[in-house]
C-alpha cells in the first residue's frame, strides 16, 4: 500500500515560473520605492531651505539687514577688513559667508562662538570644518564626503577639514563668459561676482540690503538654492579654470552661485561637450543644480520654498534671481 502514496511538491518548471513572477513584481515595485525615497529626500531638502530662510529672517530681525558675504576680491580696491580672497595669502582671509552669519539662528550658536566668526581667519577657525546638518541635502553624495580635505583648493587651501554645503546664495543672474552673456535683465555689468544683482552678492558687506530694497517683492525673489555635490568640482585647484567652484559653507564665494546658468545645466556626472567649458569649467558649473528629477528648490526672500522646473522660461528664471526683475511666479510650484 505504501507504494500508492502520491508525493507532492514543485516541479523545476513551476519553481522557475514562481521566481520569474517574483522578479517581475520586484522590477515593478522598485521604481515606486525609489520614487518614494527621493520624495522623502526632497522633502528634507525643502525643510532645510525653510530652516535657512527662517535663519535669514531671524538675523534680519535682530541686525536690520539681510545676512551678507564678506568677500574682498581682486578688484583693485584697497584691502578690506576681511582680507584677501584665498586663505593662504599674506593678509588673513576672513571672507566669511552669509551662511556663517546665520549659524546662531539655525541652532549652531556654539560653532559660531567657538569659531570666533567673523573675526578669525578661516584657516585658523575651528568652525571651518564643522558639519552643519541643515546645510546638506540627502539626495546626493555631499554628506558622505563632509567634511572634506580641501587643503589644495584655491579658496580653502591649507584647510585640512572644510565643512560643505548643498545650498548657495543667489548672487544674481550675470555671467561674463559665453554662452550666457546676453541676459535681458537689469544689471550693472556682466561680471557675476563684483556686479552681483541678487540678494547674496559676495560684496554685499559694502552695502547690506534690507528686505525693503527688494523691489520685486520678497515673494518673487530667490534667495538661495541647491547645488549638487561632485568631488572633481570640490577639489578644483586652479583659480583660472575653476573660479568660484567648491562647496565650503564658510567661504563667501563657494557659498554663492549664479542663475545666469540655466537650472540643472551641469548636473554632476554629465559630460561637457563644449571645449571652452573643459578649459573653464566654472562657465557652466557655477550655477544651481540638484539630483532631484526635473528641477531643484529655492528659498525665496519671504521664507517660502518653491521647486523650479528645468523647463522654466529663462527670462523668468533670470529675473527671479534679481532684486528688480519684474517677474511672475508662473513657472514655479
Amino acid at each position: 500500500m505504501l507504494g500508492n502514496v502520491k508525493k507532492t511538491g514543485f516541479t523545476l518548471v513551476e519553481l522557475l515560473v514562481v521566481i520569474a513572477i517574483i522578479g517581475v513584481l520586484v522590477a515593478l515595485l522598485l521604481p515606486a520605492v525609489q520614487a518614494a525615497r527621493e520624495a522623502a529626500r526632497r522633502s528634507q531638502c525643502t525643510n532645510n531651505l525653510k530652516q535657512i530662510g527662517l535663519g535669514v529672517h531671524n538675523f534680519e530681525s535682530s541686525q536690520k539687514v539681510i545676512p551678507y558675504n564678506r568677500y574682498s576680491g581682486d578688484y583693485g580696491t584697497p584691502t578690506s577688513a576681511w582680507g584677501s580672497p584665498a586663505i593662504t595669502e599674506a593678509t588673513p582671509c576672513r571672507a566669511w559667508s552669509w551662511l556663517a552669519s546665520i549659524l546662531p539662528h539655525v541652532e549652531q550658536a556654539q560653532v559660531y562662538a567657538q569659531g570666533d566668526i567673523p573675526k578669525s581667519p578661516l584657516k585658523l577657525s575651528s568652525a571651518m570644518g564643522a558639519v552643519i546638518p541643515a546645510f546638506q541635502c540627502p539626495s546626493d553624495e555631499l554628506a558622505l564626503n563632509n567634511p572634506l580635505n580641501r587643503s589644495e583648493s584655491y579658496y580653502t587651501r591649507g584647510a585640512l577639514s572644510a565643512g560643505l554645503t548643498n545650498y548657495d546664495g543667489v548672487l544674481g543672474a550675470q555671467s561674463d563668459v559665453p554662452p550666457f552673456t546676453n541676459i535681458n535683465v537689469e544689471r550693472t555689468g556682466d561680471e557675476p561676482w563684483m556686479n552681483a544683482n541678487g540678494i547674496m552678492g559676495p560684496l554685499r558687506w559694502q552695502d547690506p540690503l534690507g528686505f525693503q530694497q527688494i523691489e520685486d517683492g520678497t515673494s518673487r525673489t530667490m534667495m538661495a538654492g541647491e547645488q549638487a555635490f561632485e568631488l572633481s568640482r570640490a577639489n578644483c585647484k586652479d583659480k583660472g579654470r575653476c573660479y568660484g567652484m567648491g562647496y565650503s559653507w564658510a567661504h563667501s564665494i563657494e557659498a554663492s552661485a549664479t542663475a545666469a546658468v540655466p537650472p540643472n545645466y551641469a548636473v554632476p556626472g554629465a559630460p561637457n561637450v563644449d571645449p571652452s567649458v573643459e578649459a573653464f569649467p566654472y562657465r557652466t558649473q557655477f550655477g544651481f543644480n540638484s539630483m532631484h528629477p526635473a528641477g531643484l528648490s529655492f528659498v525665496y526672500a519671504d521664507g517660502s520654498v518653491h521647486f523650479i522646473n528645468d523647463s522654466v522660461e529663462l527670462g523668468v528664471y533670470y529675473a527671479l534671481a534679481t532684486i528688480k526683475g519684474s517677474e511672475t511666479l508662473e513657472a514655479t510650484n
